[in-house]
């Protein structure tokens, strides 16, 4: 069993509090959770670097986006627990015309990325994908996208492979239904789940039914447990999302 945890992190404020006010709840967030395994949206350089020097006996794999000007930019890197996990192989690739290359979304504002790692799991002798993305905001570009997530992760389906992300689309709306016609959503599938929002701005009260964050599995993936991490650290919310996990056994 290995619990996948999905993490938007916010690159800049939360209410009042900005990056820097939240590392520590951050950390403290995903150490709670038990996770061995962390796709992260939204994490600039500057969280990386934090992650990196906070999460201790942890690795990633994954590389930014990149911006117009050259810069790294955001990473949808995949996060693992060193003692128990290695990266046989991996890979990026973008959502665009030249989905090889760093390259812009069209005709958003940014490049958009998705990373993929194959994971040896030493504890259990067992290989595996995991794949983490951050799709656009715009709905007819998440929806350009997808044809091009499945083209990229169909030829990884003879392996175990679970999909986390902050999907910027709605629970059961036009995207989400392109997405389960080739992956099935953990949540769903575990008998032990919850059903809650994963985007909040900081004040749940106002943005009910906006569950955009997914942890998607293929078909040789189980899923026994799913949770949406809605609980304050230390008074505060850690980001605009809340975390979510699932418990997975890999090759069910």
């Amino acid at each position: 069993m290995v619990r996948v945890m999905s993490f938007n992190l916010r690159c800049a404020n939360v209410g009042e509090r900005e990056q820097w006010d939240r590392v520590d709840d951050c950390v403290t967030e995903i150490l709670q959770s038990g996770c061995e395994l962390l796709g992260v949206q939204e994490a600039t350089p500057e969280w990386m670097a934090d992650l990196t020097k906070n999460l201790e006996g942890w690795n990633y794999y994954g590389i930014g986006r990149g911006d117009s000007k050259g810069g790294e930019s955001e990473y949808s890197a995949i996060f693992y627990k060193m003692d128990r996990f290695e990266v046989l192989d991996g890979g990026n690739f973008w959502y665009s015309d030249t989905p090889d290359v760093m390259s812009k979304c069209w005709t958003s504002y940014h490049n958009r990325i998705c990373t993929w790692a194959l994971f040896y799991d030493k504890k259990e002798d067992k290989k595996f994908v995991h794949v983490n993305t951050h799709m656009d905001c715009d709905f007819d570009l998440i929806y350009k996208s997808i044809p091009i997530l499945k083209e990229k992760i169909m030829p990884m389906m003879n392996y175990p492979l679970s999909l986390s992300g902050d999907f910027n689309s709605f629970q059961n709306g036009r995207e989400y239904n392109e997405i389960i016609k080739f992956m099935k959503d953990s949540k769903f599938e575990a008998p032990d789940s919850m059903d809650y929002l994963t985007y909040h701005d900081d004040c749940p009260e106002k943005h009910e039914g906006h569950i955009i964050d997914f942890i998607f599995i293929n078909d040789k993936v189980k899923a026994h447990k799913y949770r949406v991490c809605k609980d304050k650290i230390n008074g505060n919310y850690s980001s605009d999302h809340f975390a979510i996990y699932a418990d997975l056994e890999y090759d069910a």
